[in-house]
C-alpha cells in the first residue's frame, strides 16, 4: 500500500467525480422537476376543461332562464357581464374571457360555455363558471325549475 500510484488514481477519480457529479445531479433534478411541472399543468388543464365543458340543462323556456341568469349576472358585475349578443361574459382579465350562451330547444334551455381564452397557457374562467353554475342551479331549483348537468358536452371551448 505504499505505492503512490494508487493514491494518485484515487485522488484523480475524486476530482473527476467532483467536476462531473454536480452537473449530472443538477441536470437530473431539473429534468425531474420539469416532468412533474408538466404533469401537474396537464392535470389542471384537464380539470379546467372538464369544468368548462359542463353544461347546465334547465327544463324551462329560454325567456324564463334568461330572466333568471340576468338577475344573477347583474348582481355580480366584477365577475360577469351581460354581452350585447345575448350571451354572458365571464371575467378573468377582460369582460368576455369566457363566453356563456343560452341554447334553447323549446321547453329545454342549456347554459353552456361557448368560448374561453387562454392566459398563461391555461384556459381561464372555470372558477367563475363553476360559481355561475352553482348560483343558477340554486336559484332555478328554488323557483321550481328542474336542473341537470351534462359533462363533456361538445362546446367550442
Amino acid at each position: 500500500m505504499d505505492n503512490p500510484l494508487i493514491f494518485i488514481v484515487l485522488i484523480a477519480a475524486v476530482i473527476v467525480l467532483a467536476i462531473f457529479l454536480p452537473r449530472w445531479v443538477r441536470r437530473s433534478t431539473t429534468s425531474a422537476g420539469e416532468r412533474e411541472e408538466h404533469r401537474i399543468a396537464e392535470s389542471r388543464r384537464a380539470q379546467t376543461l372538464r369544468d368548462l365543458e359542463t353544461t347546465i340543462v334547465l327544463r324551462a323556456p329560454e325567456p324564463v332562464v334568461r330572466e333568471l341568469v340576468d338577475a344573477i349576472v347583474l348582481q355580480r358585475p366584477r365577475e360577469f357581464t351581460v354581452l350585447g349578443d345575448g350571451g354572458y361574459g365571464i371575467r378573468f382579465v377582460e369582460p368576455d374571457d369566457a363566453t356563456v350562451v343560452l341554447v334553447s330547444d323549446g321547453s329545454v334551455t342549456r347554459l353552456q360555455v361557448a368560448h374561453s381564452r387562454e392566459y398563461l397557457g391555461m384556459p381561464q374562467g372555470a372558477a367563475f363558471w363553476n360559481e355561475l353554475r352553482k348560483l343558477v342551479t340554486a336559484r332555478a331549483t328554488a323557483e321550481g325549475i328542474v336542473v341537470t348537468s351534462e359533462s363533456g358536452r361538445a362546446n367550442s371551448v
